[in-house]
């Protein structure tokens, strides 16, 4: 099952159920912010565990922040 969370651009991070909570919740963690997912299994009850790490995910209707690189864009 699908795990999300925001991180901020200080480093802190907030875990969501769904990508849709954390989409409606992203503009209030600041410029910066980003969505991440990875894929949990449960083990026991409210432990979890992975065998692939967060990855980043682009956000549809979000304009991408960083500067473009020297023969970008």
């Amino acid at each position: 099952m699908p795990e999300w969370k925001i991180r901020t651009a200080k480093g802190k991070e907030y875990i969501f159920d769904s990508l849709e909570e954390a989409v409606d919740a992203l503009p209030g963690y600041g410029e910066g912010a980003t969505i991440w997912r990875r894929d949990v299994y449960r083990t026991a009850p409210f432990v979890t565990k992975t065998q692939n790490p967060w990855r980043q995910v682009e956000v549809p209707g979000r304009a991408e922040t960083r500067e473009p690189r020297d023969g970008e864009g």
